[in-house]
């Protein structure tokens, strides 16, 4: 089994779209055997999870997935776990014991916050002041 985390810096990825690169962890016999890293090929529509696919994938973990890259690997047979953040080895093990869940309402707090701060384009910096500053 392949489980793919989707990553900015060594976090798991807030928005599968934003990921900047993947872990491909290697699962044998319920233990991780390898851990690759690829950093994610330029965003274009459905790229990623075709992407993900290549890489051999069976499980995707991101902290939301877009309806495209859903449908796709809903398509392709490939679980997902959204609405989980933090520590990618954390959420593996979970994952391993079975306890890993998918938080939707997370998942939807998060795709709607993405959304709303650059509704897909990346052209447009937003600079908020406080305090006076």
């Amino acid at each position: 089994m392949k489980i793919a985390v989707m990553m900015v810096g060594n976090q798991i990825s807030p928005h599968f779209g934003g990921s900047e690169k993947v872990c491909i962890y290697t699962i044998e016999n319920g233990n991780v055997v390898a851990k690759e890293y690829f950093d994610m090929p330029e965003h274009r529509a459905g790229l990623f999870a075709k992407f993900i696919k290549e890489k051999g994938a069976d499980v995707v973990i991101a902290g939301s997935i877009g309806e495209r890259a859903r449908y796709i690997f809903d398509t392709l047979g490939i679980k997902y776990f959204i609405g989980v953040l933090g520590d990618p080895d954390e959420a593996v093990e979970k994952l391993l014991k079975g306890q890993l869940k998918s938080n939707e309402a997370l998942a939807n707090e998060i795709h709607e916050r993405e959304e709303g701060l650059n509704h897909h384009t990346h052209r447009h910096s937003h600079q908020h002041h406080h305090n006076g500053k």
